[in-house]
């Protein structure tokens, strides 16, 4: 059980790193839109990880704090990154591109 959660973590930093990938490809970001989306997805595999070595060692209140603590504030972090600094740069060039083609 132990090694299938460091796998899958593993998998889940695989796709991760994917999803930045083809982010990248669909819209140009500042550096700091790119700092806090990465370090949201570290806050999440890292109370993932945390609460995973917890529950196996029996202490379940550390993990559950762990899950709520990091991977909450990444998640947090994650959304307000999406939604304030990458969904305003999605729509942006679609408009530019209408006003190149006119």
């Amino acid at each position: 059980m132990e090694l299938a959660q460091w796998f899958l973590m593993g998998v889940l930093f695989t796709v991760s790193v994917f999803a930045f990938a083809y982010l990248s490809l669909l819209v140009k970001l500042k550096w700091y839109t790119w700092a806090s989306l990465f370090t949201g997805v570290v806050a999440i595999l890292f109370g993932i990880g945390w609460a995973g070595a917890s529950f196996l060692e029996g202490i379940a209140q550390s993990g559950a704090m762990a899950l709520m603590l990091f991977s909450g504030s990444g998640l947090i972090l994650m959304v307000l990154t999406w939604r304030y600094l990458v969904a305003p740069e999605m729509n942006q060039p679609a408009a530019q591109d209408q006003e190149s083609d006119e």
